[in-house]
């Protein structure tokens, strides 16, 4: 039987199913992010920190519209051309459209690309008025020196050498024990970094012999315990056995034998224990027993004695010596329990030894207060007088310097000139009470990349900075364009143009958390990596499915013109929504 109105569409409604399914579709779509673009406002309104404002750059994400505007257009003409059977058309603007879909894709890749490269660092919130304070940047790279000391490298000496060279944000710990933990079986990526630190020059032994006795001897009988554990059947890695991957899954797989055998052990002890006392004294609702009453004592303290001569008990660890001590290497991530002589992997192996200067070095682009002036106005205290005590503003360079204090007061004149300039607007248009304009928290606790540029090319002057606003003309230009690059104000310092963001050296004890602009940094960016990753997943589907019509759409065409026509419209509706999806992003994750 032939399924009615593939091609042609019903008189009564002026549709084919195709088009009916293609708009049930979208109506889930539509309930999938309408859901997602609800609980990224609430979580917006409801954020208990302060929430990114304009942290995206708007001329690619603009780019992006204008692109995906075209080819909902050009996608229109393609359908278009099949209607007026011109092919050749039909081929030219579905062209368009792809060639739309890997520009976008492509902005899109080189945005991803960068946050995955931007780092940003909370302070530690040590003491009695916390910190709080942020600083984003790029981290510079490093090296060790001979003496296993961190050293900052260049980017021209990282081209020419880049041996040994590393992004200055790990941590270096001079190393002289290892602890594996064989309860958790998953220490091969570590060991293999392990080792290919250490080379030929560090030799990683095993501390005593590791002995498990086997199974079958001890239910076999004639020996006492004393002798099956020290028989060669229990030897299972001898000691001084250098550390391999196959010792330690030849130990794990012993002890997690030994460990399933002993488990069932008991719990054929405890099995009978509770017979004991429902059938022997009489208990019936075993549920209510008290389990430290002396009956119950008095069982468990027989079931033990007989319990120890049946059980392997094979150790759960095993201990490594470093000779000569190794300086390693890590990434924070790998290390979430950290102290000065000890620190904790990710796979629970301990190694111990002492921990190096493990400074991050990072060249700043931004500083960010607003979060410390949250937490201060929460308990009471001055929202100035907190930023002052920051790490950010106290600490110094070896030169003696802080080029991100000078900053900091550059960006007071700045917030001069920019509360004049408001207290001038609302006088002019007579405003009042709540309806005055005033400075938002953003100005006035954050520093962005481009007011750093703008301080450093006035070599942080703040009466410079004031002045160079103040000039007739510039501060209005300024204001209007929402830039702060100065070089084209008056009082800029033309002649250098080698300047730079500040650099810091930032002490581990000072980092209270540090992560790429990725979803780990806040919840923002979980949204924003969800939501656009999920449209560019529907561009590439669109994507495929137009190139479908465009590369094998021909035979298609050739039998019968209608169609495939129909099938770019059904495909067309849903690259409209795509975009229209994009509309809605843009603004919400942009602008606002």
């Amino acid at each position: 039987m032939e399924i009615p109105f593939i091609v042609n569409a019903r008189k009564d409604t002026g549709l084919f199913n195709s088009k009916v399914g293609i708009w049930l579709f979208l109506a889930s779509e539509v309930t999938l992010f309408g859901g997602l673009f609800s609980g990224y406002l609430f979580l917006r309104l409801y954020a208990d920190y302060p929430w990114p404002e304009r942290a995206l750059p708007v001329l690619p994400g603009l780019i992006n519209t204008f692109i995906l505007i075209g080819s909902s257009v050009t996608v229109v003409f393609a359908w278009a051309a099949l209607k007026m059977r011109e092919w050749r058309k039909f081929q030219i603007y579905m062209w368009i459209t792809l060639i739309c879909a890997v520009l976008f894709l492509g902005l899109k890749g080189i945005e991803y690309n960068a946050k995955f490269h931007h780092q940003a660092v909370r302070l530690s919130s040590e003491g009695a008025v916390q910190d709080f304070g942020y600083l984003e940047g790029h981290v510079h790279y490093g090296k060790l020196d001979e003496n296993g000391q961190l050293v900052e490298v260049s980017k021209e000496e990282k081209k020419e050498n880049p041996e040994g060279v590393f992004s200055a944000n790990k941590i270096i710990f001079k190393a002289n024990e290892l602890t594996f933990a064989l309860k958790r079986p998953a220490h091969e990526a570590y060991v293999k970094e392990i080792l290919k630190q250490a080379g030929d020059q560090h030799t990683i032994s095993l501390v005593g012999d590791y002995r498990v006795i086997d199974e079958k001897e001890l239910h076999a009988g004639g020996k006492n315990r004393a002798q099956l554990e020290a028989s060669a059947a229990a030897l299972v890695v001898a000691d001084g056995a250098v550390l391999s991957i196959d010792d330690l899954d030849e130990m794990e797989e012993a002890f997690l034998q030994a460990r399933a055998h002993d488990k069932e052990i008991r719990t054929e002890f405890l099995r009978a224990s509770w017979s004991w006392i429902r059938d022997e004294k009489g208990i019936e609702d075993i549920s209510n027993l008290v389990i430290t009453t002396d009956l119950w004592k008095e069982r468990m303290a027989e079931d033990n004695e007989k319990i120890k001569n049946l059980m392997l008990s094979a150790p759960g660890t095993v201990r490594y010596k470093i000779e000569p001590p190794l300086t390693l290497v890590w990434r924070p991530d790998d290390i979430p329990k950290l102290a000065k002589t000890e620190l904790k992997l990710r796979d629970d192996t301990v190694v111990k030894g002492e921990l190096q200067p493990s400074p991050m070095l990072l060249g700043v682009d931004a500083i960010d207060f607003r979060h410390t002036a949250l937490r201060a106005e929460a308990e009471g205290i001055d929202p100035l007088e907190a930023i002052k005590q920051s790490w950010i503003l106290t600490h110094k360079n070896s030169q003696g310097e802080n080029e991100l204090k000078k900053a900091w007061i550059c960006h007071q004149a700045w917030l001069r000139h920019l509360t004049e300039k408001l207290d001038k607007t609302n006088e002019k248009k007579g405003l009042e009470g709540e309806d005055r304009l005033v400075p938002t928290e953003n100005d006035k606790y954050r520093i962005n990349w481009d007011q750093m540029v703008g301080y450093a090319r006035l070599d942080y002057d703040p009466e410079r900075v004031y002045q160079a606003l103040s000039d007739e003309g510039s501060g209005e230009k300024l204001y209007r364009a929402g830039l702060f690059d100065l070089g084209g104000f008056a009082g800029a310092d033309h002649s250098n143009k080698n300047y730079h963001f500040p650099h810091v050296e930032i002490p581990r004890e000072n980092v209270g958390f540090t992560s790429t602009f990725t979803p780990k940094w806040n919840t923002y960016y979980a949204i924003y990596f969800t939501i656009t990753g999920l449209h560019g997943l529907h561009v590439i589907g669109g994507a495929i499915v137009l190139g479908y019509y465009l590369f094998f759409g021909r035979k298609m065409y050739d039998s019968n013109p209608e169609w495939l026509a129909n099938r770019v419209e059904v495909g067309g509706l849903f690259w409209h929504f795509v975009d229209l999806v994009w509309i809605f992003l843009f603004p919400i994750l942009y602008l606002m």
